[in-house]
């Protein structure tokens, strides 16, 4: 059973996104923003992140680029509603797979699910 790191600040979201992600067998952990999920991903070391961009305490593509600049290489999904043009590249983000809000069941399993495969 794979373990999902899920950074999120919404709770709605957050409690419907580790629904479907339990209902697939998935073991989920939660964080409700970019530091707690940066303390939690270093500490259980998850085999998949998804994390919200727009948090507060620490946004998501920075708390990528700390995961990154410590060496950590596990998937990480960016999850937002801000077209990802939109999503600055200065520095190079370093997220392995994009997904727009609002996302239904069948997206977010999809690329949870494309990204596993490949490990």
């Amino acid at each position: 059973m794979a373990t999902i790191l899920l950074v999120e600040d919404e709770f709605v979201i957050a409690f419907g996104s580790r629904m479907i992600l339990e209902d697939e067998g998935f073991a989920v952990l939660v964080a409700a923003n970019g530091e707690a999920g940066l303390a939690e991903a270093l500490a259980s070391g998850p085999d998949l992140i998804v994390t919200d961009y727009m948090m507060p305490r620490m946004n998501g593509l920075e708390m990528i680029r700390q995961l990154r600049d410590r060496g950590v290489t596990t998937p990480i999904v960016l999850a937002t509603s801000i077209p990802e043009r939109q999503v600055p590249k200065d520095p190079p983000s370093q997220y392995d797979a994009y997904l727009g809000k609002p996302y239904g069941d069948a997206g977010l399993l999809e690329v949870v699910q494309r990204l596993l495969a490949a490990l």
